[in-house]
């Protein structure tokens, strides 16, 4: 089977018509987060199936699409919203994709058209973007395609009918799948994955198939040999209860088969609700991990700009105020000056020049009477003595009036020194601030470029952080947010769904006790009727010769089948090892092998990290397909998105350089190419490379930077 082309129109991402061709061996996809691979992803799905992928829900039939349900999504969300945008009132939006494929049958090929489509009406003028606003149409489906009689179309239920036979269900999962699902398709601790993959795509089951079409055959000749030996002994009580307990025992047995089967069902169910929420829970711990790394770094962005504001604030507001004080100092140092020669003017009582004895009233005595009453040396006008005695006199009157004016002035004083007390440090605080504006202007400059680069490795780490909620995101299909705070709530229901588990397994040990022992009871009651059937008076009876072939026929089957379950996992050992050398061939370092064991258990290698245990189910898958391919040979085209999501570019390389020989026809859809490398030129002069598309982002109006919804589409650019 070969897909030759895909026409989308208003599809999500993709608005209006776009086309494109796909051939024989790698067809490549290129494009970065966002850019429509996932959506192209869904175009072929929704083509065939009538899905699309809804992050943590799951495949959604967009038929089934409301708004108020579990999807959040409207009827109408799943079409281009430029389209719908661009409808006017009371007009109608097409939305279409059609798959053109060629399918090989009895040797002649087959052209298929397979469209699917849908119509959303406009019902109101004022808006577009709410369900409410449209009427949307369910899905149609029709396939076409050529016969010995003409073109064959069919529609509905016969059209989804001819989609089964092409893809058959169970393959469905393995030829078809995102990169994310590859853990519930080969777990290496859950083996029943394994035995799934073998079931639905491999060409063992047919040895099943023939077992039980054998398995049928012995029943019925069973049945028809006990009703000819009860015939013919029908007065022999002994035979009539034999057959009665073998035919109510088988009875007994059919149901506990039954039984067996869907609790066995029932129980694999579980386990695969279990395995998710195992694996959810185990991502549980990383997305606590990431979501407190966040919140720290936003956090600590917070507490950066807050830092960064009150060292600007101040360079705006405090250091202007004390910037215009630069130069001042002289003026300081004058001031300090002026306050300390006050201060200890002050601080001194005025100060005696003169002798206190005699006193001014003999003084003045000794000048009147001219004449020192002590020597009574005479004291004439302007001589020495007088002129001396004169002095002391003024000198006496000069210290009464000073301490008169010191005295009067005491208690005004005392305040106006309170005041020069207060302000006798200003000078010298001054003085040290001047000395520093300059050294706080460079810190708060220092500072702030310290800041501006913590906060530049915050951002960085965050934008980090970003991109790996979104690789979570894609890979879990999870808000990781919200998720890594329900630990509590997926334990509580891995230890309800473990308990459920475990009482099915006790009631399967009892129903497998049960169908032991219908079936020893059976044979040993069919043991003590063989006696009556061999020989009814001297004659065979013919249905014992049947049931004795079909026995054998059963007993070889089994065998043969055994055989080559056996041979099968071995064959599947060891082409997995080849893909999987291919796909590690430019590693250097412990890479390890691919080991099964006849119970389907693969062995679980914990030396080797994510990307070698994905390459390693991709490698089990791939052998699977392509045994399956040569032994029936039935060829479908493997379609994947971003099944190289924890692969680096070189590992990329290699898994798509190995894909491109494995299958006749493969459609890969991946981010993790580098077009600038030399890698990627490689792929490109490669000859199993047929078809190489870049998906970018078209804007229609490319002068906003935050362009709306409906003004982004998926532009489809041919490289190869």
């Amino acid at each position: 089977m070969l897909i030759r082309k895909i026409s989308i129109e208003n599809f999500q991402s993709y608005y209006s018509c776009n086309d494109m061709e796909f051939s024989k061996g790698l067809n490549l996809i290129i494009g970065n987060g966002g850019k429509g691979k996932s959506k192209l992803f869904n175009a072929f799905y929704w083509a065939l199936f009538g899905k699309i992928y809804i992050t943590d829900i799951g495949w959604v039939d967009t038929d089934l699409l409301s708004a108020n349900s579990k999807t959040n999504m409207g009827k109408h969300e799943f079409i281009n919203m430029r389209a719908l945008n661009k409808t006017p009132n009371n007009e109608t939006v097409r939305v279409s994709v059609i798959i053109e494929l060629t399918t090989k049958t009895n040797g002649r090929e087959i052209d298929y058209t397979i469209e699917r489509n849908a119509l959303a009406k406009r019902l109101n003028p004022d808006s577009w973007n709410l369900e409410s606003d449209w009427s949307v149409t369910l899905n149609e489906l029709k396939v076409s395609f050529d016969s010995v009689t003409g073109t064959i179309v069919k529609e509905r239920e016969y059209a989804k009918l001819e989609i089964d036979d092409l893809f058959p269900d169970g393959i469905r999962d393995y030829i078809w799948f995102q990169g994310e699902s590859l853990d519930s398709l080969i777990n290496f601790r859950k083996k029943e994955t394994l035995k799934a993959a073998v079931k639905h795509i491999s060409y063992y089951p047919l040895y099943e198939k023939l077992s039980q079409i054998i398995s049928i055959s012995t029943d019925k000749i069973e049945k028809a040999e006990r009703n000819k030996t009860r015939s013919q002994n029908k007065n022999n009580s002994e035979v009539q209860s034999l057959v009665s307990t073998i035919e109510i025992s088988t009875i007994r047995l059919d149901k506990a088969y039954k039984e067996k089967i869907d609790l066995e069902n029932d129980i694999l169910e579980l386990e695969s609700v279990l395995q998710k929420d195992e694996k959810k829970l185990e991502g549980l711990a990383d997305f606590t991990k990431v979501v407190n790394d966040y919140n720290q770094c936003e956090i600590d962005l917070s507490a950066v700009k807050e830092e960064i504001d009150k060292l600007d604030s101040y360079q705006r507001k405090e250091l202007p105020q004390t910037w215009i004080m630069r130069g001042t100092e002289t003026l300081i140092e004058q001031s300090k000056n002026i306050i300390s020669t006050y201060t200890s003017k002050q601080d001194s009582i005025p100060e005696r020049k003169y002798l206190e004895n005699p006193g001014r009233t003999k003084l003045e005595e000794i000048l009147s009477n001219k004449q020192c009453y002590v020597c009574g040396q005479d004291v004439l006008i302007d001589s020495e003595p007088y002129n001396t005695i004169l002095r002391r006199i003024q000198e006496q009157e000069q210290y009464f009036k000073e301490f008169e004016e010191y005295t009067n002035n005491l208690s005004v004083n005392k305040k106006f020194e309170r005041f020069i007390g207060s302000i006798s440090d200003y000078p010298d605080s001054i003085l040290f601030k001047l000395q520093l504006i300059d050294k706080n202007f460079q810190k708060s400059e220092g500072d702030i470029n310290k800041l501006i680069q913590k906060r530049k490795i915050i951002e960085e780490r965050k934008d980090k952080l970003d991109e790996r909620i979104a690789d979570i995101k894609n890979k879990y299909h999870v808000d990781v947010k919200r998720e890594a705070g329900s630990a509590n709530i997926i334990t509580s229901g891995l230890r309800a769904t473990r308990g459920n588990i475990e009482r099915l397994k006790r009631k399967l040990d009892v129903t497998t006790k049960d169908i032991m022992t219908y079936e020893n009871e059976i044979k040993r009651c069919q043991k003590d009727l063989d006696k009556f059937s061999n020989t009814v008076t001297g004659t065979r009876i013919p249905e014992t010769e049947w049931k004795n072939i079909s026995e054998f026929l059963k007993d070889v089957c089994r065998k043969v089948q055994e055989k080559a379950r056996k041979e099968l996992l071995i064959k599947i050992q060891i082409r997995a090892n080849e893909f999987y050398e291919k796909f590690t061939q430019h590693d250097n370092g412990y890479k390890g092998s691919i080991v099964i064991d006849e119970d389907y258990s693969i062995a679980f290698d914990p030396g080797l990290n994510t990307s070698h245990e994905d390459r390693k189910k991709m490698s089990i898958i791939n052998a699977l397909l392509s045994l399956n391919q040569e032994a029936l040979d039935i060829y479908y085209p493997f379609i994947s998105d971003a099944p190289t999501s924890n692969f680096d570019n070189q590992t990329t390389q290699s898994y798509l350089l190995g894909v491109k020989d494995m299958f006749e026809q493969s459609i890969i859809m991946t981010k993790d190419v580098d077009m600038d490398k030399a890698h990627f030129q490689d792929l490109k002069l490669d000859a199993n490379v047929s078809k190489i598309y870049l998906l970018e982002s078209k804007f229609f109006d490319e002068t906003k930077y935050n362009p709306e919804i409906f003004e982004v589409a998926t532009k489809i650019s041919p490289i190869k």
